[in-house]
């Protein structure tokens, strides 16, 4: 074979590789996209229960108070529906509002782990909350539906109890890139939108729990729930010391509420944007814990 022969071959097995890597890196593309379009919409099915959450938070008028007029607030509802797409698929008796709380009954139909419902106000954060027996990770890479999703799904541990009882209970929800999940509790990143931003409201079948934010901040990687026993109370105290005064040399914002161990605080975890071994941690502490008399609740 001829030098010239040579080079052609070169270049065409050259091309032929170069061919192969923007096919693969386009199929990868083509399949993260329609991941990220495929659990928004599963997403948008199970908010458009959101309306049976704003009959709830209807007996507490400072919701509409700490996100009106918030420069920061990106999520306008044109915003929202770039976001999450608007088809709906869930059963019509779940859109239900009974008596003012989410209709657990049909939820449970769909999926029995769910057992709770998040909502922030400010944010996109309006999710139920699910728990999977037997594997903590479950719900780290599975949607609501218990089908693979590369969103996941917002959950707890087994750790903690399902009721909220416990010193510090953990929730986890991926930072995704189109604003879904945990991705919008960045915004109390900035002061201003942290300042006006005060509430957590979660809601069980015959309870609704009230958090008041006291600090928001980036921590190292570690396990909360590992690391520390929050059972003990001097492990617990000195955790919120520095809870509530975080190292300087992280981005935090704090509230002064004299958070003690006679509390009960809420902490939701998720990553941060370029720092693998960072989270990004926004804590409440608990102020109202209230009944629902629900007629939509299990047998």
């Amino acid at each position: 074979m001829s030098n010239t022969e040579k080079i052609k071959s070169f270049w065409s097995a050259l091309f032929v590789v170069c061919a192969l890597i923007a096919i693969i890196a386009l199929s990868i593309l083509c399949w993260y996209l329609y991941r990220l379009y495929n659990d928004g919409r599963e997403n948008s099915d199970l908010q458009s229960i959101n309306s049976t959450v704003s009959a709830n938070t209807s007996d507490h008028p400072d919701i509409d108070a700490v996100h009106t007029d918030v420069y920061l607030e990106p999520y306008s509802q044109i915003e929202r529906e770039k976001v999450i797409d608007s088809d709906n698929s869930l059963p019509e008796e779940v859109r239900e509002t009974v008596n003012g709380d989410i209709n657990f009954t049909e939820l449970w139909k769909i999926n029995p782990d769910i057992y709770a419902w998040i909502k922030v106000p400010g944010t996109l954060v309006d999710y139920p909350v699910l728990q999977f027996a037997g594997d903590d990770t479950f719900y780290l890479s599975h949607n609501v539906y218990r089908q693979y999703a590369f969103a996941g799904s917002i959950y707890t541990e087994s750790l903690n109890k399902k009721d909220f009882s416990d010193p510090n209970t953990v929730l986890y929800g991926h930072n995704m890139l189109n604003g879904t999940m945990f991705r919008s509790l960045h915004n109390f990143r900035d002061p201003y939108f942290f300042a006006n931003n005060e509430y957590i409201y979660v809601y069980l079948p015959e309870r609704t729990l009230t958090y008041h934010i006291f600090a928001a901040y980036e921590y190292d990687d570690r396990h909360l729930l590992y690391s520390f026993d929050f059972n003990d109370e001097d492990v617990f105290r000195d955790y919120l010391e520095y809870a509530q005064h975080p190292n300087a040399s992280m981005t935090y914002n704090i509230r002064e509420l004299d958070v003690t161990t006679d509390d009960k605080i809420i902490t939701l975890s998720t990553c941060m944007d370029t720092i693998d071994t960072s989270r990004y941690l926004v804590q409440g502490v608990l102020v109202k814990d209230e009944p629902i008399k629900s007629k939509k609740v299990r047998d």
